[in-house]
C-alpha cells in the first residue's frame, strides 16, 4: 500500500493533492478524542497521560507519516514503516487502557496503518488492536474480561479503520494508474519530439541538398562550360573566348552571392531582388548568354503577387530545367512559358527542341528532377513532363491562395 503511494509522490496523479485534507482529518479527530477524554470519569493523571498520548499518535503524521507514505521506497516493509506502525499500536493500547474514551483514537491510528502498510497487514493490525485495546484497558481498570472485549465503539473503529483502508487502497491504486499513464504519456511524447526533430533534420538535409544542387552545383557546371569553352577558343577566336571568360566570372560572383544567401537562409537573389516574372525572365537570358542559343521567355496573363515559397519553387524549377536542357537536351531553342491564366495556380513551362527520352528512367537518376518533385508536391502542386523525339516540355504547375479582393 505504502510502496503504491510513493510511486505517484509528486502528486500527479491527483488525488494525493489533497493530503492536506487528512491533516484536517486527523486534527478534529484528536480534538474530539481529547474532548472525550477529558469528560471521563478516571484519574486526572490517566485523563492527562491518553491526551498525551493521543497528541503525540497525531503529531506522528505530519512529523513521519505523511513523508513514508509518499517515500519512493518500493518496499512494504522497511524499517522505519514498521517502527512507526510499532509505535502506533503500543500507544493506541496504552491511550485505551488509560481511557476508553481514547478508543475514539482509531480515526487516526487506523488511517495511518492502512497508508503505511499493504491492505492485508493493515486489516491484520486493526483487528489485533480492536482485541488488545479492550483487553487492556479491562487489565488496567480490573474490570471483567468478557463484557469489555468487544465494547460497541471498538467494533464500530474496527469497521470504520477497514472501510477507510479499502478507501485509501482503491486510491493508492488509482494514483498509481495515473502515475503511469502519465510516464506512458510523457515517454510516447518524448518519442514523437525525437521522431520529429529525426524528420525535420531530414527534411532540412534534403532542403540543403536542393539548394545546393540548384544554386552552387549548378553555377560551377556554368562555370566549368564557359571557361572549357574559352580555353578551347583562346587561339582561334580571342574575343569569343574573353566573353566566356566574362560570363564565367560574373557567374562566380553570382554563385558566391548565393551561397551567401544560403548560409543566411535567405531567399534566392533572384526572387529577392525582382519579380518572379522577370527573375524567370533573367535566368532565361543567362542562359542564352551562357550557351548561345535562343531562349524565349514567355509570361501569359497580368503576373500577381504569390507567396515566397511558391515563386522560390517555381524559381527553382526554371533553374533545374533550363540546366537539364543545357547539360542532357543539346536543344538549339528553348521556351520559358509563365502563366497566370489559372485564378488558383501558376504554371511554369519550359519546352525545348532536343532529341527527347524517357520520363520514367529519368526520374529514378536524376537527383534535380527528383527534388524538383519533392518541392512542388510539398505544395500540393504537379510536375508533367511529355518527351519526344521532337522536344521535351516540362509544366510545374503550384496552386495558388487569392486574396478576398481577388475572389469577389
Amino acid at each position: 500500500m505504502g510502496a503504491k503511494v510513493g510511486a505517484d509522490r509528486t502528486g500527479t496523479g491527483g488525488p494525493l493533492l489533497s493530503f492536506w485534507l487528512w491533516d484536517l482529518f486527523f486534527a478534529a479527530a484528536t480534538v474530539f478524542t481529547c474532548a472525550l477524554i477529558a469528560l471521563e470519569d478516571v484519574a486526572p493523571a490517566a485523563r492527562f497521560a491518553a491526551m498525551a498520548i493521543v497528541v503525540g499518535m497525531a503529531l506522528s503524521w505530519p512529523l513521519a507519516g505523511r513523508r513514508m507514505a509518499l517515500s519512493p521506497d518500493a518496499r512494504p516493509f522497511t524499517a522505519g514503516r514498521l517502527a512507526l506502525c510499532a509505535a502506533l499500536g503500543v500507544g493506541m493500547v496504552a491511550a485505551t487502557a488509560l481511557a476508553d474514551s481514547a478508543s475514539w483514537a482509531a480515526f487516526i491510528v487506523y488511517s495511518q496503518l492502512f497508508w503505511l502498510l499493504p491492505l492485508g497487514p493493515a486489516i491484520g493490525a486493526v483487528v489485533a488492536l480492536t482485541v488488545l485495546g479492550p483487553l487492556a484497558g479491562a487489565v488496567f481498570r480490573g474490570k471483567g474480561l468478557i463484557g469489555e472485549l468487544f465494547p460497541p465503539q471498538a467494533v464500530f473503529m474496527s469497521l470504520f479503520g477497514i472501510l477507510v483502508g479499502v478507501f485509501i487502497t482503491r486510491l493508492a491504486d488509482e494514483s498509481e494508474r495515473r502515475a503511469a499513464l502519465i510516464a506512458e504519456l510523457e515517454a510516447s511524447q518524448a518519442q514523437v519530439a525525437e521522431l520529429s526533430h529525426v524528420a525535420g533534420a531530414a527534411a532540412e538535409r534534403e532542403r540543403l541538398a536542393g539548394e545546393i544542387h540548384d544554386t552552387l552545383a549548378q553555377g560551377f557546371t556554368s562555370i566549368v562550360t564557359l571557361l572549357q569553352a574559352a580555353q578551347a577558343q583562346f587561339a582561334t577566336d580571342p574575343d569569343s573566348s574573353r566573353r566566356h571568360v566574362e560570363l564565367a566570372v560574373r557567374a562566380a560572383r553570382e554563385n558566391l552571392q548565393e551561397a551567401r544567401r544560403l548560409v543566411a537562409a535567405g531567399a534566392p537573389g533572384e526572387a529577392a531582388a525582382r519579380s518572379l516574372a522577370d527573375a524567370v525572365g533573367r535566368t532565361a537570358d543567362r542562359y542564352a548568354e551562357e550557351t548561345g542559343s535562343p531562349a524565349r521567355h514567355t509570361v501569359h496573363s497580368t503576373p500577381r503577387k504569390v507567396s515566397a515559397e511558391t515563386e522560390i519553387v517555381l524559381l527553382r524549377a526554371a533553374q533545374e530545367l533550363l540546366a537539364n536542357a543545357r547539360k542532357h537536351a543539346g536543344a538549339g531553342r528553348v521556351e520559358v512559358d509563365l502563366d497566370y491564366t489559372d485564378p488558383d495556380a501558376v504554371a511554369l513551362a519550359v519546352s525545348d527542341d532536343g532529341p527527347g527520352f524517357d520520363p520514367d528512367d529519368v526520374d529514378d537518376t536524376s537527383f534535380g528532377l527528383r527534388i524538383l518533385r519533392g518541392r512542388v508536391e510539398r505544395l500540393t502542386g504537379a510536375v508533367d513532363v511529355d518527351s519526344g523525339p521532337s522536344g521535351t516540355t516540362v509544366t510545374v504547375t503550384v496552386p495558388t491562395a487569392r486574396t478576398p479582393q481577388e475572389i469577389q
